[in-house]
């Protein structure tokens, strides 16, 4: 991770403009105040690439968009927002040549938001978090140069909650899944709840176990397999199946 920390602080110096792609669900949580500090220390140019808005409705982007001001929201996978986005690095760059660099915690899509603006893959991509190693540079049309970082993680955070949210633990990897299941339902206010079409609960635990109900997730003697239902939760939320 510290020698991950040495690309990114390489990359922030180099660039003329810096992407932060943050998860559009997730905004404040997935922004990364370490990476915003040194940005702005550098006295570079930085925007907020909302990734993956096509999974937020209306009412939630119009809220951001009041919050974030230096913000553009973006779909790599549905190509939403990339024009808009280019041209946002064309006005501040205001040179023959920009470079701009692309960091964010590990798993927003930066490298799939550098595939977006470069109208093909280049940049190697993964659903698992901490897939790109290194730096990688591609051009996007005649002026601009990106340059891919790993994602990293502020040095003291230690939210799993957090973590598996945005991806940066996949959801095979955290340890207690129920716990971030339960929580999750609670955040949510009833959006898992109606992905699954299960009645609504106050206690969360309760949904949880209609949800395993309804996915004939069952132990021995019909018991609801919480576990299992709650790996599926979290698996669903990281891979973009539940619109928020």
């Amino acid at each position: 991770m510290a020698n991950f920390w040495k690309i990114v602080n390489e990359v922030i110096k180099e660039a003329d403009v810096v992407l932060e792609v943050v998860d559009a669900r997730l905004p404040l949580e997935s922004r990364n105040p370490e990476i915003e500090d040194k940005i702005i220390k550098s006295e570079k140019k930085l925007v907020v690439v909302l990734n993956k808005c096509d999974l937020v409705d209306k009412r939630q982007m119009d809220r951001i968009k009041r919050e974030i001001k230096n913000s553009v929201f973006v779909s790599a996978t549905k190509m939403l927002g990339t024009t808009i986005l280019k041209k946002r690095i064309i006005e501040l760059g205001r040179g023959e040549s920009i470079t701009v660099g692309v960091v964010g915690y590990p798993n927003t899509g930066k490298s799939s938001v550098i595939n977006a603006l470069a109208g093909r893959s280049k940049a190697s991509t993964s659903s698992q978090s901490g897939h790109t190693r290194g730096r990688q540079l591609i051009r996007a049309g005649g002026k601009i140069v990106l340059i891919d970082t790993p994602g990293v993680i502020p040095f003291k955070e230690k939210d799993e909650f957090k973590h598996a949210l945005i991806a940066t633990t996949d959801f095979s990897k955290v340890s207690d899944p129920e716990d971030i299941a339960v929580r999750l339902i609670a955040a949510m206010e009833g959006v898992i709840e109606r992905h699954y079409n299960v009645k609504e609960h106050k206690d969360p635990e309760e949904a949880l176990e209609d949800i395993a109900k309804k996915k004939n997730m069952l132990k021995k003697g019909c018991v609801p397999d919480t576990l299992a239902a709650a790996r599926e939760i979290i698996k669903d939320w990281q891979n973009g199946r539940i619109l928020y």
